[in-house]
């Protein structure tokens, strides 16, 4: 695995990282007690992750990369809005940086989302 590979790799973990911690910290900011604001800094994530999941796009042929790819971004640039919008600009910026780059790199040194299944 070249360097680049290595880097992207790092961009995903910290993506992945990113999305979890936006989803939770929306969720905590839109809870109104200490028990809703727990489970919603919970539920949340492991919904998004639960969506993430959900499908086996390997099914869809020649669009499967394609519908992978726009999952991917709708959920980071969701995660995105969601710091930006509970008052973590900054980091919400961040995170949709990371994703535009990491998803750029994917393509640009010739991998892609989706791994071809095991026969």
């Amino acid at each position: 695995m070249s360097k680049l590979s290595w880097f992207n790799l790092s961009l995903r973990g910290i993506m992945e990282a990113g999305i979890v911690l936006g989803l939770g910290f929306w969720g905590y900011q839109i809870g109104e007690s200490t028990i809703t604001r727990l489970i919603f800094s919970v539920l949340i994530p492991v919904m998004g992750f639960g969506f993430w999941g959900l499908i086996d796009f390997h099914q869809f042929g020649r669009y499967s990369e394609t519908l992978r790819l726009v999952q991917e971004l709708i959920i980071s640039g969701l995660a995105a809005a969601a710091l930006y919008t509970s008052g973590a600009h900054i980091s919400g910026l961040i995170l949709g940086g990371i994703s535009i780059i990491h998803h750029a790199l994917v393509y640009s040194i010739g991998e892609r989302l989706l791994k071809a299944r095991k026969q």
